[in-house]
Parts: C-alpha cells; structure tokens; sequence
C-alpha cells in the first residue's frame, strides 16, 4: 500500500471533531425546537378538554333549559370558576359545586385542567366584561348562557388561556390558546 492509497483511506472517514461538531449543532437545534413543540401539546391538550368539557356543559344547560325553563349560571360572576386553580395537568377536583350537580355535570375522570364558569342572564340581564369585551358577545333579545374556560397549559401565569361558547353559537372562541 502506497502513502497516496493510505491518505484516501484515511480522508475517507469522519473524524471525531466532525462528529463532536454534528452532535453540537443537533442539540442546538433541539434545543431550540422544544418551547415550539411543547407549546404544540399544551394547545392540544388545552383544545381537547374544553371541546370535550364544553360540549358537556352545553349539554346540560340545553337538558336543564328543557326541564326548568331556564339556564343555570355555575358561579355568581366571572371570577367564580370551579376548580378555583388551573394546573399544566389535569387535577382530581373533589367535591363538586352544587351548581354542577343542579346541571349534572360530569367531568373526565382524570381531572380538569381549567377552570369554568357558566354565566346565565335572562333578555335584561348583561353578560359579564370577558364576555363582551375579550368575546364580542352581545346580549341576545331571550334567556342565553356563555361557557368559559380560564387555563395556564403551559405553567407561566403571566399569560393564560380562554375559551368561550355561548348558547347563540357553538363555536369556542379561542384567546392564547396553549398558554
């Protein structure tokens, strides 16, 4: 074997520093792709259980409507979500309010990971300020109720997660979802 064949064997190769420098860019680039991906599942995890949960609540008020000619508002205001505290995971609940007895609510067996709140009015009564203002939702001329759903799916309070669905529309607005 010739010098010249041994150097082409040699080149041939990956050196370590090639590898060192390949390993180092891939964890950069790992590194950098993990908030993306796990704010992905935070906004997956959120989504689901609002669907879910909401599509219960409307449920029952529409159940409750039916057998007492009105709906049902779970809290006295806004504020007054069940459970009292969000978490990244869903959290067993406890005893549940009497208000989601009255509507006969049923939550996921592993827990809630946001807190709800169903807000009933008559045609006179006005909805609450997150409502109309982060929601656009206008009093409607009959008895009406709205869902809303406050999370913190990804652990930093600073800014949170709203879900809205109201009995004039189906459809769940959306405000920082996965936060």
């Amino acid at each position: 074997m010739t010098a010249r064949t041994r150097s082409r064997d040699l080149q041939a190769g990956i050196t370590l520093m090639e590898v060192m420098v390949a390993v180092a860019v891939l964890g950069i680039l790992v590194k950098l792709a993990l908030p993306t991906l796990a704010g992905g599942a935070h906004k997956v995890n959120g989504d689901s259980e609002v669907a879910a949960f909401m599509g219960e609540i409307r449920l029952r008020q529409a159940q409750f409507q039916l057998e007492h000619g009105r709906y049902l508002s779970t809290g006295s205001d806004e504020t007054h979500k069940f459970p009292a505290t969000r978490a990244m995971q869903p959290q067993a609940l406890g005893a549940l309010p009497a208000t989601w007895t009255q509507l006969r609510l049923q939550p996921p067996g592993e827990g809630l990971r946001c807190s709800y709140v169903a807000i009933a009015g008559a045609a006179e009564s006005t909805p609450g300020a997150t409502a109309t203002g982060a929601f656009g939702f206008v009093k409607p001329k009959g008895a009406w109720y709205y869902v809303l759903a406050h999370c913190d799916l990804d652990g930093d309070s600073s800014l949170d997660s709203y879900y809205f669905t109201s009995s004039t529309d189906a459809a769940i607005k959306k405000l920082n979802p996965g936060r």
